[in-house]
């Protein structure tokens, strides 16, 4: 079974509990000998590791792993500031945002992220596009094809958060905001509509990606009542 620690708990002196996601959902086992230095299983002492495990069902509340295969740990020689920003935005909107079952449904997204994110170059497009598709899962999805009132696709002017998506020149009121320049607006068009994390749009900038990410976050938090913390790890 394929799956990706979420988190760690240390329990009793040297072993683990593991809270990871697979395609069936949540699971949570007993690593022995995790905090071990030396032990077989010290490998996965890290969030955001993908692995294939085996598990044994004893008498003890959590399975206990009996095997596994290393798949990718989030280890690299040369760390970069905004790779384990990245990283630990990863893990906590899928800690924080999505229930059981919507984890189960943007498991094969966070596999995919995490792979490009080892072997990219621009760790904003990854968070951008994970965190449209978490949004997706919860019901959270705003329209960037058209305009959210009439329809229209031409004289797009903004983008609403109250609103739900693109405004265009007819239906915009003067009390509308403007959240995002020109670019920033195509640019989270292009991640609602992004179909996998290679392919960096242009308008991908740490600066525009940052623009629309923290709109993002704070949209997260007014309405759904999630404050993410790790943003901040990302804007070095």
């Amino acid at each position: 079974m394929k799956i990706i620690i979420l988190s760690i708990t240390q329990y009793k002196e040297k072993d683990g509990i593991v809270d990871a996601i697979s395609e069936e959902g949540p699971i949570s086992f007993q690593v022995k000998g995790l905090f071990g230095s030396k032990g077989k299983f010290a490998s996965l002492n890290n969030a955001m590791t993908i692995a294939d495990i085996e598990l044994s069902q004893g008498k003890s509340k959590y399975p206990t792993l009996k095997a596994f295969e290393l798949i990718q740990t989030p280890m690299k020689e040369v760390t970069e500031l905004n790779y384990m920003g990245a990283l630990m935005f990863l893990s906590e909107i899928t800690r924080k945002g999505l229930q059981d079952d919507e984890k189960a449904m943007l498991f094969k997204h966070l596999y995919a992220a995490l792979l490009q994110l080892k072997t990219g170059n621009n760790p904003w497009w990854i968070v951008l596009v994970y965190t449209a598709n978490v949004l997706k899962a919860t019901g959270a999805e705003f329209e960037v094809d058209h305009c959210m009132i009439c329809g229209k696709r031409k004289g797009i002017t903004t983008f609403s958060f109250e609103e739900g998506g693109f405004i265009c020149k007819d239906c915009f009121q003067p009390d509308m905001e403007r959240p995002f320049n020109t670019n920033q607006m195509l640019l989270i068009r292009a991640a609602f509509r992004a179909v996998d994390y290679a392919h960096v749009d242009e308008n991908c900038t740490q600066e525009n990606a940052l623009v629309v990410l923290t709109r993002l976050r704070e949209y997260i938090n007014d309405y759904l009542g999630i404050s993410i913390e790790s943003l901040k790890f990302l804007s070095n």
